[in-house]
């Protein structure tokens, strides 16, 4: 209270209604006739709320639905049979073959259902107008399934193992190779696509090489081919001192790399009838290079590696690089039957290994959690993913080297600290790094002689004062 007025009355003041004195005019006029003000609201006096605006609006109701006479509900008559409701039309004799076969490949490798489900939506669209004897194009088939994200590589895998899958894209192979080979000629570029394909699938005498290995071939020969295409037509015409030439500004695993591509390139024409002569022949590829010392990880760098694998999967993989030095490939390709916790053995690129307390104890939490995550799996690898838990193969080595990108102790620095720390603490004998850990021996040999100059040089680092001249003296005195 303000002067016997409430603070309502002194807002009603200050919006500019007339009073009379220091007493509103409402109350006055009640006053006046008599009538003995207490208390008023000064809302139902003509009062705004001090926005200046008028009540809020509520929210709108919705209109009531009308339904057309014709829709309306009616008493059904008695004696009248009750219309049948209409039935989806019948499916494809094909969609029910392609939903039979998805149903088995769904028992087997534990798809859920939101899986199967999109792969049934995805076998509808596949098959929508399929006539029997038909076969089912990729093409046409891969945008939409695109579009909705209804796993075009499980509707492929059904329509593959049905028959009626027919794939008409242009192989990724050979738009590589129109993409590599634009500025060869095109004598040049015959020869080398067969050797490329050959290289890519095998021939009669040669067995198919790695993808990886037909792309480093390509890459070291192709400046050569490039140089040679602006002035001759047919790899015939190349000679020995065009070769020399094109690795003359090489050195060291460059050089070699070149080299053996193109011997590589020239054997095959050969071979083939293409050329005449080897022009590559009796060029000495040459010893590489002796690399440096390899240098032990700090254990900064190891603690920091431990630190960033926080998951089960990520602490069994750097276990197993860390302990028995395993590479990333042989991580991959593990298998359920290779891991055997209970009798402490470990079969780890062909090669039965002593299972440590700290890896099996891994070993158990990673089984536990594949075992509560991914119940209905029929995946036979150890590790695996949320895409590989769908199907049966192995995990990819960029998801396995993922753990630790980034960090310096990196999935190939911890195995090879660990076949190195092996070295050192074994004398550096090559013959126990080839049976402990299978090494080639030029390989065990690397890392003998990697162990033998550490512990020189940690040898000749040693304060000779630290140590008494002649230590029975000081025991005797």
């Amino acid at each position: 209270m303000k002067n016997r007025y409430c603070r309502l009355c002194w807002v009603h003041l200050s919006a500019g209604h007339a009073w009379e004195g220091t007493t509103p005019k409402a109350v006055a006029a009640l006053a006046g006739s008599g009538v003995k003000v207490g208390h008023h609201q000064l809302f139902f006096d003509r009062m705004a709320p001090r926005t200046g605006a008028g009540p809020a609006a509520g929210t709108p109701r919705r209109p009531r639905r009308t339904l057309p006479p014709e829709t309306a509900w009616v008493q059904p008559d008695l004696l009248t049979p009750p219309a049948r409701p209409r039935r989806r039309p019948p499916a494809s004799p094909s969609l029910t073959a392609a939903i039979r076969v998805a149903d088995g490949i769904a028992e087997a490798h534990g798809w859920s259902g939101e899986v199967r489900r999109r792969v049934r939506q995805g076998l509808a669209i596949a098959l929508d107008g399929h006539r029997e004897g038909e076969d089912v194009r990729w093409s046409r088939v891969l945008p939409p399934l695109r579009a909705g994200h209804l796993c075009a590589g499980h509707v492929a895998e059904v329509l593959r193992r049905t028959g009626v899958l027919h794939d008409d894209r242009r192989p990724a192979f050979d738009a590589w190779l129109d993409r590599k080979l634009d500025g060869v000629t095109g004598g040049i570029r015959h020869d080398v696509e067969r050797w490329l394909r050959t290289l890519k699938d095998g021939g009669p005498r040669s067995r198919p090489r790695s993808i990886a290995t037909v792309h480093s071939h390509l890459g070291k020969a192709l400046p050569a081919l490039l140089d040679w295409s602006a002035r001759y037509h047919h790899l015939r015409e190349v000679t020995r001192e065009d070769i020399e030439a094109s690795l003359r500004g090489l050195h060291g695993s460059h050089r070699h790399n070149a080299l053996v591509a193109l011997r590589s390139l020239f054997g095959f024409c050969v071979s083939a009838g293409a050329v005449f002569r080897d022009p590559a022949r009796g060029i000495k590829v040459g010893r590489r290079p002796a690399t440096a010392v390899l240098q032990p990880l700090d254990q900064d760098d190891i603690d920091d590696a431990v630190a960033a694998a926080v998951t089960p999967a990520a602490r069994l993989i750097v276990a197993l690089a860390g302990v028995h030095a395993a590479r990333s490939s042989a991580v991959c390709a593990l298998r359920l039957s290779d891991a055997d916790p209970g009798s402490r053995r470990l079969l780890l690129g062909g090669q039965p290994r002593p299972l440590d307390d700290l890896t099996a104890h891994l070993l158990r939490a990673w089984l536990e959690t594949r075992r509560t995550r991914w119940p209905g799996t029929a995946n036979p690898h150890l590790l695996i993913n949320t895409q590989t838990a769908l199907g049966t193969g192995p995990v990819s080595r960029t998801w396995v080297n993922a753990t630790l990108r980034g960090h310096a102790a990196t999935i190939e620095a911890l195995r090879v600290d660990r076949q190195l720390e092996e070295a050192m603490a074994t004398g550096a004998d090559p013959l126990h790094l080839a049976a402990t850990f299978g090494l080639d021996p030029g390989t065990a040999v690397r890392y003998a002689s990697s162990a033998r100059q550490l512990l020189q040089t940690a040898a000749e680092q040693q304060d000779p004062a630290r140590f008494p001249a002649n230590p029975g003296a000081g025991s005797a005195a």
